[in-house]
């Protein structure tokens, strides 16, 4: 199994934040504000489970918690 890619603890950048969007098939950008956003985890039933703002002190620790148990990968989605 390859390692995932997973947020810094802490505040987290575009760039990161569209790595993990494009691992994960459950994982979006949204509220995106130019320089800030949330990044949000969804459900297979496309409900959220955790969402969080990039410049949030802890949002990488928390978010990586959530995409371990709920991130939908995309090399295992199928529709």
């Amino acid at each position: 199994m390859s390692q995932s890619v997973i947020l810094p603890p802490g505040p987290f950048t575009r760039q990161q934040a569209e790595a993990i969007t494009c691992q994960y098939h459950s994982i979006t950008i949204e509220d995106d504000q130019g320089s800030h956003f949330r990044l949000v985890v969804r459900d297979p039933e496309d409900r959220m489970v955790c969402r969080a703002w990039n410049f949030e002190p802890d949002a990488g620790e928390g978010l990586n918690r959530y995409i371990r148990s709920s991130g939908i990968r995309t090399d295992t989605f199928t529709r």
